[in-house]
Protein backbone atom coordinates (compact mmCIF):
# COMPACT_ATOMS: atom_id res chain seq x y z
CA UNK A 1 0.00 0.00 0.00
CA UNK A 2 -0.40 2.44 -2.20
CA UNK A 3 -0.93 0.59 -5.13
CA UNK A 4 0.97 1.57 -8.30
CA UNK A 5 -2.03 2.31 -10.22
CA UNK A 6 -5.51 2.89 -10.63
CA UNK A 7 -7.45 2.64 -13.81
CA UNK A 8 -10.87 3.12 -14.79
CA UNK A 9 -12.97 5.19 -17.15
CA UNK A 10 -13.77 8.95 -17.00
CA UNK A 11 -17.00 9.00 -15.34
CA UNK A 12 -15.75 7.75 -11.99
CA UNK A 13 -14.11 11.25 -11.46
CA UNK A 14 -16.48 11.52 -9.24
CA UNK A 15 -17.37 8.39 -8.08
CA UNK A 16 -14.61 5.35 -7.31
CA UNK A 17 -11.63 7.30 -7.51
CA UNK A 18 -13.05 10.01 -5.66
CA UNK A 19 -14.85 7.72 -2.55
CA UNK A 20 -11.60 6.23 -2.31
CA UNK A 21 -9.41 8.69 -2.14
CA UNK A 22 -11.27 10.19 0.54
CA UNK A 23 -11.32 7.14 2.38
CA UNK A 24 -7.79 6.27 2.38
CA UNK A 25 -6.87 9.73 3.39
CA UNK A 26 -9.64 9.69 6.54
CA UNK A 27 -8.36 6.38 7.85
CA UNK A 28 -4.40 5.86 6.76
CA UNK A 29 -3.69 9.78 5.43
CA UNK A 30 -2.54 9.29 2.08
CA UNK A 31 -3.78 8.19 -1.30
CA UNK A 32 -4.80 4.79 -1.83
CA UNK A 33 -2.66 5.16 -5.38
CA UNK A 34 0.54 6.44 -6.69
CA UNK A 35 -0.97 7.34 -10.03
CA UNK A 36 -4.17 7.58 -11.48
CA UNK A 37 -5.49 6.66 -15.12
CA UNK A 38 -8.73 7.14 -16.67
CA UNK A 39 -9.22 6.65 -20.15
CA UNK A 40 -13.09 7.59 -22.77
CA UNK A 41 -15.01 4.92 -23.83
CA UNK A 42 -15.49 2.80 -27.29
CA UNK A 43 -17.41 4.04 -29.82
CA UNK A 44 -18.05 2.48 -33.27
CA UNK A 45 -16.31 4.18 -36.24
CA UNK A 46 -18.98 6.43 -36.58
CA UNK A 47 -18.48 7.61 -33.60
CA UNK A 48 -22.08 6.08 -32.27
CA UNK A 49 -22.72 4.42 -28.94
CA UNK A 50 -22.60 0.73 -29.00
CA UNK A 51 -25.98 -1.05 -29.13
CA UNK A 52 -27.02 -4.28 -29.81
CA UNK A 53 -30.37 -2.74 -31.24
CA UNK A 54 -28.62 -0.73 -33.78
CA UNK A 55 -26.55 -3.92 -34.78
CA UNK A 56 -23.41 -1.89 -34.59
CA UNK A 57 -21.23 -3.83 -31.96
CA UNK A 58 -17.65 -4.85 -32.08
CA UNK A 59 -17.02 -8.20 -30.26
CA UNK A 60 -13.02 -8.75 -29.52
CA UNK A 61 -13.25 -11.97 -29.64
CA UNK A 62 -14.53 -11.87 -33.48
CA UNK A 63 -11.24 -9.94 -34.10
CA UNK A 64 -9.16 -12.14 -32.74
CA UNK A 65 -10.74 -15.53 -33.57
CA UNK A 66 -12.39 -14.51 -37.15
CA UNK A 67 -16.24 -14.10 -37.42
CA UNK A 68 -18.38 -17.36 -38.84
CA UNK A 69 -18.02 -16.23 -42.27
CA UNK A 70 -13.51 -16.77 -42.29
CA UNK A 71 -13.42 -15.31 -45.94
CA UNK A 72 -15.10 -12.40 -45.01
CA UNK A 73 -14.05 -11.68 -41.37
CA UNK A 74 -10.62 -13.86 -40.94
CA UNK A 75 -9.06 -14.15 -37.41
CA UNK A 76 -6.63 -11.34 -37.04
CA UNK A 77 -5.00 -12.55 -33.62
CA UNK A 78 -4.77 -11.18 -29.94
CA UNK A 79 -1.67 -8.95 -31.19
CA UNK A 80 -3.72 -6.70 -34.05
CA UNK A 81 -6.57 -6.03 -31.25
CA UNK A 82 -3.43 -4.93 -28.42
CA UNK A 83 -2.08 -3.06 -31.43
CA UNK A 84 -4.79 -1.35 -31.75
CA UNK A 85 -5.74 -0.42 -28.13
CA UNK A 86 -1.89 0.91 -27.77
CA UNK A 87 -2.21 2.84 -31.13
CA UNK A 88 -5.50 5.08 -29.69
CA UNK A 89 -5.50 8.38 -27.52
CA UNK A 90 -7.63 6.39 -24.90
CA UNK A 91 -7.77 9.86 -22.71
CA UNK A 92 -10.80 10.23 -24.53
CA UNK A 93 -13.37 8.14 -26.58
CA UNK A 94 -11.82 5.95 -29.25
CA UNK A 95 -13.39 4.51 -32.42
CA UNK A 96 -13.51 0.70 -33.80
CA UNK A 97 -14.56 -0.74 -36.79
CA UNK A 98 -13.80 -3.23 -39.32
CA UNK A 99 -11.92 -0.22 -41.40
CA UNK A 100 -9.96 0.89 -38.48
CA UNK A 101 -8.49 -2.72 -37.38
CA UNK A 102 -7.94 -3.65 -40.97
CA UNK A 103 -5.61 -0.62 -41.10
CA UNK A 104 -4.34 -1.39 -37.65
CA UNK A 105 -3.60 -5.16 -38.89
CA UNK A 106 -1.84 -3.57 -42.35
CA UNK A 107 0.48 -1.63 -39.74
CA UNK A 108 1.24 -5.14 -37.26
CA UNK A 109 2.16 -6.92 -40.74
CA UNK A 110 4.76 -4.21 -41.87
CA UNK A 111 6.04 -4.22 -38.67
CA UNK A 112 5.87 -8.21 -38.41
CA UNK A 113 7.88 -8.00 -42.02
CA UNK A 114 10.70 -5.63 -40.75
CA UNK A 115 10.93 -8.43 -37.30
CA UNK A 116 11.12 -11.32 -39.53
CA UNK A 117 14.02 -9.15 -41.90
CA UNK A 118 16.09 -8.93 -38.58
CA UNK A 119 15.27 -12.81 -37.52
CA UNK A 120 16.39 -14.22 -40.84
CA UNK A 121 19.15 -12.62 -41.84
CA UNK A 122 20.98 -13.81 -38.59
CA UNK A 123 20.59 -16.85 -39.35
CA UNK A 124 23.69 -17.87 -39.34
CA UNK A 125 25.42 -15.26 -36.50
CA UNK A 126 26.22 -16.09 -33.29
CA UNK A 127 26.23 -12.88 -31.24
CA UNK A 128 29.16 -14.66 -29.04
CA UNK A 129 31.27 -15.75 -31.80
CA UNK A 130 30.50 -13.01 -34.89
CA UNK A 131 29.73 -9.73 -33.59
CA UNK A 132 31.90 -6.92 -34.39
CA UNK A 133 33.02 -4.41 -31.81
CA UNK A 134 31.09 -1.42 -31.61
CA UNK A 135 34.55 0.70 -32.33
CA UNK A 136 35.09 -1.37 -35.56
CA UNK A 137 31.36 -0.74 -36.82
CA UNK A 138 31.28 1.63 -40.38
CA UNK A 139 29.81 5.28 -40.08
CA UNK A 140 26.55 4.01 -41.34
CA UNK A 141 25.97 0.89 -38.68
CA UNK A 142 26.89 3.46 -36.06
CA UNK A 143 24.22 6.11 -37.08
CA UNK A 144 21.71 3.27 -37.20
CA UNK A 145 22.43 2.12 -33.57
CA UNK A 146 22.30 5.88 -32.54
CA UNK A 147 18.87 5.95 -34.30
CA UNK A 148 17.77 2.78 -32.06
CA UNK A 149 19.47 4.54 -28.82
CA UNK A 150 16.87 7.40 -29.57
CA UNK A 151 13.81 5.28 -30.30
CA UNK A 152 14.92 3.34 -26.48
CA UNK A 153 14.85 6.53 -24.97
CA UNK A 154 11.31 7.70 -26.45
CA UNK A 155 9.68 4.75 -25.58
CA UNK A 156 10.81 4.69 -22.25
CA UNK A 157 9.78 8.06 -21.64
CA UNK A 158 6.16 7.06 -23.38
CA UNK A 159 5.97 3.94 -21.51
CA UNK A 160 6.74 5.40 -17.87
CA UNK A 161 3.85 8.14 -18.69
CA UNK A 162 1.14 5.38 -20.16
CA UNK A 163 1.37 7.25 -23.54
CA UNK A 164 0.64 4.28 -25.58
CA UNK A 165 0.05 5.39 -28.88
CA UNK A 166 3.69 7.62 -28.55
CA UNK A 167 5.10 3.60 -28.51
CA UNK A 168 3.34 2.36 -31.43
CA UNK A 169 3.88 5.32 -33.27
CA UNK A 170 7.69 5.49 -32.54
CA UNK A 171 8.02 1.95 -33.52
CA UNK A 172 6.14 2.10 -37.04
CA UNK A 173 7.68 5.21 -38.00
CA UNK A 174 11.22 3.45 -36.81
CA UNK A 175 10.57 0.10 -38.95
CA UNK A 176 9.18 1.96 -42.00
CA UNK A 177 11.36 5.42 -42.44
CA UNK A 178 14.25 4.25 -40.52
CA UNK A 179 14.78 0.62 -41.63
CA UNK A 180 12.63 -0.72 -44.41
CA UNK A 181 13.14 2.46 -46.72
CA UNK A 182 16.47 3.15 -45.69
CA UNK A 183 19.01 0.73 -43.82
CA UNK A 184 17.75 -2.55 -45.39
CA UNK A 185 17.35 -1.32 -48.88
CA UNK A 186 21.22 -0.53 -48.57
CA UNK A 187 22.03 -3.50 -46.39
CA UNK A 188 21.27 -5.74 -48.88
CA UNK A 189 24.40 -5.78 -50.68
CA UNK A 190 26.07 -6.61 -47.35
CA UNK A 191 24.15 -9.44 -46.65
CA UNK A 192 23.82 -11.51 -49.87
CA UNK A 193 27.28 -10.45 -51.86
CA UNK A 194 29.75 -10.98 -49.54
CA UNK A 195 31.55 -14.30 -48.05
CA UNK A 196 29.62 -15.32 -45.12
CA UNK A 197 32.67 -14.24 -42.84
CA UNK A 198 33.72 -11.03 -44.57
CA UNK A 199 34.00 -8.00 -42.07
CA UNK A 200 31.20 -5.93 -44.08
CA UNK A 201 28.11 -8.83 -43.62
CA UNK A 202 28.93 -9.56 -39.60
CA UNK A 203 29.33 -5.94 -39.08
CA UNK A 204 25.38 -5.33 -40.37
CA UNK A 205 24.76 -9.00 -39.16
CA UNK A 206 26.18 -7.34 -35.27
CA UNK A 207 23.67 -4.45 -35.99
CA UNK A 208 20.58 -6.65 -37.03
CA UNK A 209 21.10 -8.53 -34.03
CA UNK A 210 21.16 -5.47 -31.55
CA UNK A 211 18.24 -4.19 -33.26
CA UNK A 212 16.17 -7.29 -33.09
CA UNK A 213 17.07 -7.75 -29.19
CA UNK A 214 16.28 -4.20 -28.98
CA UNK A 215 13.06 -4.16 -30.27
CA UNK A 216 11.71 -6.99 -29.22
CA UNK A 217 11.64 -5.82 -25.41
CA UNK A 218 10.38 -2.91 -26.60
CA UNK A 219 6.82 -3.99 -28.15
CA UNK A 220 6.58 -7.29 -25.91
CA UNK A 221 4.13 -5.37 -23.53
CA UNK A 222 1.83 -4.84 -26.50
CA UNK A 223 2.90 -7.31 -28.98
CA UNK A 224 3.58 -10.23 -26.38
CA UNK A 225 3.42 -13.24 -28.96
CA UNK A 226 5.07 -11.71 -31.88
CA UNK A 227 7.73 -10.70 -29.29
CA UNK A 228 7.78 -14.59 -27.67
CA UNK A 229 8.14 -15.71 -31.02
CA UNK A 230 11.13 -12.97 -31.76
CA UNK A 231 12.82 -14.51 -28.07
CA UNK A 232 12.44 -18.18 -29.00
CA UNK A 233 14.21 -17.44 -32.46
CA UNK A 234 17.24 -15.79 -30.73
CA UNK A 235 17.27 -18.59 -28.48
CA UNK A 236 17.75 -21.28 -31.43
CA UNK A 237 21.25 -19.32 -31.63
CA UNK A 238 22.62 -21.40 -28.83
CA UNK A 239 21.59 -18.62 -26.13
CA UNK A 240 21.37 -19.22 -22.85
CA UNK A 241 18.62 -16.22 -21.84
CA UNK A 242 15.81 -16.89 -19.61
CA UNK A 243 12.76 -19.14 -21.91
CA UNK A 244 10.92 -16.46 -21.84
CA UNK A 245 11.07 -12.72 -22.97
CA UNK A 246 8.87 -11.94 -19.69
CA UNK A 247 11.41 -13.78 -17.56
CA UNK A 248 14.56 -11.76 -18.35
CA UNK A 249 13.37 -8.48 -17.51
CA UNK A 250 13.48 -4.79 -18.95
CA UNK A 251 16.78 -5.28 -20.52
CA UNK A 252 18.31 -4.34 -23.66
CA UNK A 253 21.25 -4.93 -25.43
CA UNK A 254 24.37 -2.11 -24.47
CA UNK A 255 26.90 -0.31 -26.89
CA UNK A 256 28.82 2.14 -26.24
CA UNK A 257 29.53 4.18 -29.83
CA UNK A 258 32.01 6.58 -28.72
CA UNK A 259 31.62 8.80 -31.51
CA UNK A 260 30.29 12.61 -31.85
CA UNK A 261 26.95 11.80 -32.62
CA UNK A 262 25.59 15.45 -33.66
CA UNK A 263 28.51 15.09 -36.58
CA UNK A 264 26.95 11.12 -37.31
CA UNK A 265 23.55 12.90 -37.31
CA UNK A 266 24.55 15.46 -39.72
CA UNK A 267 26.48 13.49 -42.06
CA UNK A 268 23.99 10.71 -42.54
CA UNK A 269 20.49 13.04 -42.48
CA UNK A 270 22.16 14.70 -45.50
CA UNK A 271 22.96 11.10 -47.50
CA UNK A 272 19.43 10.68 -46.35
CA UNK A 273 18.11 13.87 -48.36
CA UNK A 274 20.53 13.24 -50.98
CA UNK A 275 19.31 9.82 -51.33
CA UNK A 276 15.81 11.40 -51.81
CA UNK A 277 16.81 13.91 -54.90
CA UNK A 278 19.14 10.90 -56.19
CA UNK A 279 15.89 8.57 -56.30
CA UNK A 280 13.80 10.75 -57.69
CA UNK A 281 16.40 11.28 -60.78
CA UNK A 282 16.75 8.02 -61.09
CA UNK A 283 13.35 7.43 -61.46
CA UNK A 284 13.23 9.97 -63.99
CA UNK A 285 15.86 8.16 -66.19
CA UNK A 286 13.89 5.34 -65.69
CA UNK A 287 10.62 6.18 -66.81
CA UNK A 288 11.97 7.65 -70.55
CA UNK A 289 13.18 3.35 -70.28
CA UNK A 290 17.09 5.25 -70.16
CA UNK A 291 17.87 2.60 -67.15
CA UNK A 292 16.22 -0.11 -65.78
CA UNK A 293 18.10 -0.72 -62.40
CA UNK A 294 19.51 2.01 -60.64
CA UNK A 295 22.75 0.03 -60.40
CA UNK A 296 22.82 0.91 -64.24
CA UNK A 297 23.44 4.56 -63.32
CA UNK A 298 26.17 6.84 -62.45
CA UNK A 299 25.50 9.65 -60.20
CA UNK A 300 27.03 12.57 -60.64
CA UNK A 301 27.29 15.51 -57.71
CA UNK A 302 27.74 19.31 -57.71
CA UNK A 303 27.43 21.65 -54.20
CA UNK A 304 29.28 24.72 -54.05
CA UNK A 305 28.82 24.11 -50.37
CA UNK A 306 32.24 23.54 -48.63
CA UNK A 307 30.87 21.82 -45.77
CA UNK A 308 29.02 19.33 -47.75
CA UNK A 309 31.41 18.94 -50.33
CA UNK A 310 33.96 17.85 -47.51
CA UNK A 311 30.78 14.94 -46.52
CA UNK A 312 30.67 13.58 -50.29
CA UNK A 313 34.46 13.88 -50.56
CA UNK A 314 34.80 12.09 -47.50
CA UNK A 315 32.15 9.10 -48.58
CA UNK A 316 33.35 9.11 -51.99
CA UNK A 317 37.18 8.09 -51.97
CA UNK A 318 39.18 7.40 -55.38
CA UNK A 319 39.80 3.47 -54.41
CA UNK A 320 36.54 2.84 -52.04
CA UNK A 321 36.32 2.65 -48.61
CA UNK A 322 38.36 0.24 -46.27
CA UNK A 323 35.42 -1.31 -45.44
CA UNK A 324 33.58 -1.33 -47.95
CA UNK A 325 30.33 0.20 -46.49
CA UNK A 326 30.63 4.11 -46.11
CA UNK A 327 30.96 4.93 -49.74
CA UNK A 328 27.88 7.01 -51.76
CA UNK A 329 27.90 4.48 -54.45
CA UNK A 330 26.34 2.00 -51.60
CA UNK A 331 24.45 4.68 -50.15
CA UNK A 332 22.44 5.76 -53.39
CA UNK A 333 22.62 1.83 -54.73
CA UNK A 334 24.63 3.19 -57.87
CA UNK A 335 27.55 1.68 -59.40
CA UNK A 336 29.28 4.85 -59.75
CA UNK A 337 29.29 8.21 -57.97
CA UNK A 338 31.49 11.08 -59.25
CA UNK A 339 31.44 14.57 -56.80
CA UNK A 340 32.32 17.08 -60.04
CA UNK A 341 34.35 19.82 -59.74
CA UNK A 342 32.19 22.26 -61.87
CA UNK A 343 28.59 22.04 -62.88
CA UNK A 344 28.86 22.29 -66.03
CA UNK A 345 29.87 18.02 -65.21
CA UNK A 346 26.38 17.73 -64.05
CA UNK A 347 24.59 19.50 -66.81
CA UNK A 348 26.44 17.04 -69.23
CA UNK A 349 24.52 14.10 -68.05
CA UNK A 350 20.92 13.29 -69.34
CA UNK A 351 18.95 13.48 -66.54
CA UNK A 352 19.76 16.49 -64.02
CA UNK A 353 17.44 17.44 -60.66
CA UNK A 354 18.14 20.40 -58.30
CA UNK A 355 19.14 18.83 -54.39
CA UNK A 356 17.05 19.68 -51.18
CA UNK A 357 17.20 23.19 -50.85
CA UNK A 358 19.35 23.79 -54.11
CA UNK A 359 22.41 22.66 -52.25
CA UNK A 360 23.44 19.75 -54.29
CA UNK A 361 22.72 19.36 -57.95
CA UNK A 362 22.57 15.35 -59.04
CA UNK A 363 23.11 13.92 -62.60
CA UNK A 364 22.12 10.82 -63.93
CA UNK A 365 24.24 9.21 -66.57
CA UNK A 366 25.20 5.32 -67.98
CA UNK A 367 27.53 3.46 -65.69
CA UNK A 368 31.24 2.53 -66.61
CA UNK A 369 32.10 -0.76 -67.09
CA UNK A 370 30.34 -4.01 -67.82
CA UNK A 371 27.94 -5.59 -65.37
CA UNK A 372 28.85 -8.56 -63.31
CA UNK A 373 26.84 -10.99 -63.18
CA UNK A 374 27.07 -12.04 -59.55
CA UNK A 375 26.43 -8.56 -57.91
CA UNK A 376 24.33 -6.33 -60.77
CA UNK A 377 26.98 -3.65 -60.10
CA UNK A 378 28.35 -2.03 -62.79
CA UNK A 379 32.75 -2.07 -62.92
CA UNK A 380 35.58 -1.39 -65.52
CA UNK A 381 37.25 -4.27 -63.59
CA UNK A 382 34.71 -6.77 -64.48
CA UNK A 383 36.97 -9.50 -66.36
CA UNK A 384 40.05 -8.57 -65.00
CA UNK A 385 40.54 -12.00 -63.68
CA UNK A 386 41.00 -14.65 -66.05
CA UNK A 387 39.20 -17.49 -63.98
CA UNK A 388 36.53 -15.28 -62.89
CA UNK A 389 35.71 -13.48 -66.11
CA UNK A 390 32.32 -12.50 -65.65
CA UNK A 391 32.57 -11.20 -62.13
CA UNK A 392 33.76 -8.00 -60.62
CA UNK A 393 37.03 -7.33 -57.87
CA UNK A 394 34.79 -7.48 -55.47
CA UNK A 395 33.07 -10.41 -56.14
CA UNK A 396 36.32 -12.20 -56.98
CA UNK A 397 37.76 -12.18 -53.33
CA UNK A 398 34.19 -12.94 -51.95
CA UNK A 399 34.58 -16.18 -53.89
CA UNK A 400 38.08 -16.74 -52.98
CA UNK A 401 37.13 -16.44 -49.80
CA UNK A 402 34.56 -18.90 -49.92
CA UNK A 403 37.47 -21.05 -51.39
CA UNK A 404 34.46 -22.35 -54.29
CA UNK A 405 35.44 -24.81 -57.08
CA UNK A 406 36.42 -22.56 -60.34
CA UNK A 407 33.76 -24.19 -63.09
Amino acid sequence: FPIDVYLEGSDQHRGWFQSSLLTSVAVRGQAPYRAVLTHGFVLDERGVKMSKSMGNVVDPLEIVEGGKDQKKNPPLGADVLRLWAASVDYSGDVLIGPIIINQVADAYRKLRNTMRYLAGNIYDFDPSVDSVPTAQLPSMDKYILHRLETLNNEIDEAYGSYNFSKVYQALQRFSVVDLSNFYFDIAKDRLYIPAPNELRRRSCQTVLSLLLQSMSVSMAPILPHMAEDLWLSMGEQGDDRPGSIFQSGWRRPEFDLDVDCIALNETWNLIRELRDDVNKCMEDARMVKFIGSSLEAKVVLYTEDSGVRRVLETLNPPDGSENQVDELRYALLASEVIVADSAEEVERCEHIREGQSAVVMVGVTRASGSKCERCWNYSCNVGENSQHPTLCHRCTVSLTELSLPIP
